[in-house]
Formats: structure tokens, sequence, C-alpha cells
């Protein structure tokens, strides 16, 4: 028992450190697109891209930083590094903030003047900062917590981490305020202070609150060994025959021996992980709707005139971390009370219910767009976004937290941030998919394609979203029995 206070004092702990990277990442991202058109003056195309090569690249690092970090870096190292990184980033983003000139001319290309330069400098920090952190964060996460509490430790992580999110968007609302784009640079300012802040206490206080399972201080992590150390080691224990026999194997043959090399068990559960991946991308797809199409949906068909004030568009997106900040405590609460009834939701479980509550989601928005086509109704209610909101909020919150597990009960110890970087990748295959479909989201009283197929109204856009969760979930429900076999879980129950 004693042990299980220690884990959740250092998941608390590790879980709080993580509310100032995500706060400043969030915080930068609410701004982005607001920053690129009206700080750097590009046109409304060049940002769309640009806002999707980002999302992109920031993600599919995520897999080249988890193997850096697992070869060569403890996970102390490595969040050190992360926040070393996003320090930096933000002085260069702030230092490209200060040489705003509302007087320059529009420019629709990349100009390599000094001001974009420095700006792309800071999001490459940005983006290396965030792969370090994230992945290190979660991996002590992992750590700290054993089979049967990592569901609940990261349970405490996700509402923590969404606290982070929503107070960067409140700061970048506040201190910007209504096109104030001059301020851009006191917000990288704050967030530098924050981001040391975060640094400091952290450090300060690791060895205090984070155990491992063997009940060993994070900082006694064995270090990694150089390259070079590992380059000489490997030379010492294979011969030139081998070496010269694996340079002339091809991709495929490079594979095969990889996969000869595992166990079984080992095999099985790399089969079911890549799974997982396939099954998360098409969540995300239709999660990600919510930051995409939905808001031409609000921005043409939703009410938002309360007589005295205008909401802004971009104000709903505080409605997901509230939501999530205020379910979190709910969901640990329920799921103690089922632990208690022998009642244990693993990860299988939650990701279907996840992915019904999805079908839910957009078989609301489906029904609205039936109305809205048929010329029954001019604009909905808000109400209808924030209960969508809600939904979306409870889905989130079983995927994520059951998609968090599923890398610490499949992935060994020692690949674990290199399989959190693919899991994490995914979302930059979910992104440029899902921003493929949103840009064939029908205009007003016409009719768009997706790969030369005719979507007649919004009733038929929000039904590709309503046929793939449900189709997904219903693969899930057909084989999970299958899969629970392939994961040679301790407890199968966890599944």
């Amino acid at each position: 028992m004693s042990k299980d206070r220690e884990s959740m004092k250092g998941t608390y702990f590790i879980s709080s450190i993580s509310t100032t990277s995500y706060l400043v990442e969030y915080g930068v991202l609410s701004i982005f697109t607001l920053f690129l058109l009206y700080v750097l003056d590009f046109s409304i195309p060049l940002t769309s891209r640009v806002y999707g090569y980002y999302y992109g690249f920031a993600y599919l690092i995520q897999i080249l930083i988890g193997y850096i970090s697992d070869k060569y870096l403890n996970k102390s190292t490595s969040l050190t590094i992360g926040f070393v990184s996003m320090i930096i980033s933000q002085v260069i983003l702030w230092f490209s903030a200060s040489l705003y000139d509302p007087n320059n001319p529009v420019r629709d290309t990349i100009v390599l003047n000094l001001q974009n330069i420095v700006y792309f400098i800071g999001l490459l920090f940005l983006a290396l900062g965030m792969s370090f952190s994230s992945l290190s964060i979660t991996h002590m996460i992992n750590s700290i917590n054993n089979e049967s509490s990592r569901l609940k430790g990261f349970s405490i992580y996700y509402p923590i981490l969404n606290f982070g999110i929503l107070v960067g968007v409140i700061i970048t609302s506040v201190v910007v305020g209504n096109e104030n784009y001059e301020l851009y640079e006191w917000i990288f300012f704050i967030f530098t202070i924050i981001l040391i802040i975060g640094l400091i206490i952290f450090r300060l206080g690791k060895d205090k609150y984070l155990v491992d399972n063997d009940g060993n201080p994070m900082n006694d992590d064995r270090p990694k060994e150089s390259i070079i150390e590992e380059s000489n080691k490997l030379l010492r224990n294979i011969s030139h025959e081998s070496i010269f026999k694996i340079k002339n194997l091809n991709f495929n043959q490079r594979i095969r021996l990889f996969r000869d090399s595992l166990t079984l068990k080992e095999k099985d559960r790399i089969t079911v992980f890549f799974i997982f991946l396939m099954i998360i991308i098409f969540y995300r797809i239709a999660f990600s709707q919510s930051s995409i199409s939905l808001v031409f949906f609000i921005n043409t068909y939703v009410q938002r005139d309360l007589s005295f004030f205008t909401i802004p568009v971009q104000m709903f997106s505080l409605l997901n971390p509230l939501f999530i900040l205020i379910l979190g405590p709910i969901f640990i609460k329920v799921t103690d009370k089922l632990e208690k009834k022998k009642i244990k939701l693993g990860f299988i479980k939650r990701t279907i219910l996840a992915l019904l509550v999805m079908v839910l989601c957009f078989t609301l928005l489906t029904v609205i767009g039936y109305y809205i086509d048929i010329d029954s109704v001019d604009k909905i209610s808000l109400i209808w976004i924030v209960v969508f909101e809600f939904f979306i909020a409870v889905s989130e919150l079983l995927f994520s937290i059951a998609g968090y597990a599923m890398v610490g009960d499949l992935a060994s110890e020692k690949y674990y941030s290199l399989f959190f970087g693919f899991f994490l990748a995914t979302k930059s295959v979910a992104m440029f998919l899902s921003g493929f479909i949103s840009s064939c989201f029908p205009p007003e009283g016409t009719e768009s394609f997706i790969f030369h197929m005719p979507v007649h109204g919004l009733m038929n856009f929000f039904m590709i979203f309503v046929i793939m969760n449900l189709f997904t979930a219903l693969v899930l429900i057909i084989y999970r029995k299958k899969l629970i076999e392939k994961m040679h879980l301790e407890d199968s129950n966890s599944a």
C-alpha cells in the first residue's frame, strides 16, 4: 500500500510538471494560424499548408526522438532536454514576434527574411522539446505504475494535462485580446518564465517523488552508453563475416532477421500494437474534425449571437479541455468503484466504448445536418455544440487513457519511448487524412466530392465518421478475445 501511495505521489508530481509543457505547446498552437496570417502576412492557402506540414513533422519526429531516448538517454535527462529546447524555442519566437511590423506588405510565399527564418527555427526547437518532454513524461508515469495501477495513473495524468491546455489557451486569449498582434511577444515571454519554473521544480523534486516499480529513484536510471561505446561493443561481439552478411542483406531480409530474433510473445504483442495503431488512426480522423470541419460548421450554422455578445468561433475550443478537467476526477472515482466490484475496464473495452461514444457524437451532427439540408432550420442552438463537445470529451478520456495504457502493456521497457513515438505519430497520418476529408466539407447549398464520390449536404458528410467509427468498433468487438490471447497479459481482465 505504501508503494501504491508513492506511485500516486509520483504520478501527481510528474503530471503537474506536464501542465507547464502542454500549456506552452497548446498556447502557441492556439495562435499559430493567426501568427502566420497577421504577423508573418501569409495568405490563407499558405497558412493551411504550413500548419499541416508542421503538424506532420512534429508528430513524425517523435519516432526518431523515441529511439534516441530509449537508446542513449535516461528519462530525467530526456525531460530536461525537452524543457531546455522549449525554453530556447520561446526565446526565439519572442524575438521573431518583436520584429512585427503592421506596415509590411502581404506576402504569399515563405520569404527568406529574418523574421520568417527566426520563427521557423523557433518552431523546430518547440517540436523537438515537446517530443522529448511528452515521451519522457509518459515513460515516467508508465514506470512508476505497475500493470494494475497503470490505467489509474494515466487517468490522473490526462485531466491534469488538459488543465495546462486550458490555462495556455486562456493566457493567449487574455494577453492578445482582439487583434492586438503587437502583444504576441509578451505571450512568448510569459511562456519562457513558466517553462523555467517547471524545469526548476522538476529538478528539485524528482528524487523525492519519482520512484520506479522496484522502489528505486528515477535518477538511478542506468546512464546510456554513447554512440561510440555502443558501436565498439557491437563490433567486439560480432564477427567480420557476420557484419558482411548483414551489410549485404536487403530491407526485407533485415526485417526477417529482426523477426527471427524475437520471441513468440514479443511477435504477438507487436502484431497487436500495430493493429491498434490502425484503429487509432481511424479514431483520430474523426476526433480531429472537432478542430477542423466543426469550426466551419459553427461559423456558418450555429447561433452565436447572445444579443449582448457574439461568441467568437475560437472560444468553443475551450469546451474540450474544460470538460476533460471536470470529467477526469469523476472517471477516476467511477473506475475505483467498478474495480471494487471486480469490474475492470481494460484498454480494449475502453477503446470500444470510446468508438461507440464517437458514433453517438456524429450521429447527433448527422441528424442536425439532415434538418439543415432540407431547409427546415437555418441556425441551430449552441447548446447542441456544447452537448457534442461533452460527449467528445467523454470519448477522448476513454480512448486516450486506454491508448497510454496500451503502449505500457505491449511495449517492453527498453523500447517504450520508440513505441510511444509510433503511437503519437498516428496523429500525423490522421491529421493529413482528416485535413483532406474536411477540405470536402460541403459549402451551403452545394455538394462536394471525396475520391470522386459526391457528398450531398451535411448529413452525408457527417455520416462518413459514423460509419468509420461504427465499423472499427464492430471489428474490435468481434476480434477482442483473439487480441487478448496475443497480448499475453498476466491479468486478461486488464484488456
